[in-house]
């Protein structure tokens, strides 16, 4: 695998990690997977103010994750990149995995305090 230079990696995290960053952008991507959605079915969906939905598809827009399309006097945005979709499944995969591992240690830990004689500390 090749390696990003420093340019890659400044964009990379400027046009997709940040716009990643906020759980409302995700929220309104994966809203957007079930197809397209106008401003009104995306706030009743998440239940946040149309302004703050409306700021988010822009970013969304801008970072060429979504697209708008006007029908009539109501406009509908989409997924312009579903892949973004795998990449959260990937993201959310190796959650699942880091918080299994880390549950694991915790049940170690406190599994090996239980078998310590009450009012003894190991060194």
């Amino acid at each position: 695998m090749r390696k990003p230079t420093a340019d890659e990696l400044e964009l990379l995290h400027s046009e997709l990690c940040s716009v990643l960053g906020d759980p409302t952008r995700i929220a309104i991507l994966y809203e957007l997977a079930d197809g397209p959605r106008n401003v009104t079915s995306i706030v009743e969906a998440l239940g946040v103010h149309q302004a703050t939905v409306s700021r988010h598809l822009r970013i969304l827009r801008e970072r060429g994750l979504a697209r708008a399309e006007r029908d009539g006097n109501q406009v509908f945005y989409e997924l312009a990149e579903p892949r973004v979709l795998d990449v959260l499944t990937l993201m959310r995969e190796v959650l699942t995995d880091i918080l299994r591992e880390r549950g694991e240690k915790v049940r170690r830990i406190v599994a090996a305090a239980g078998r310590r004689k009450p009012g003894r500390r190991s060194a």
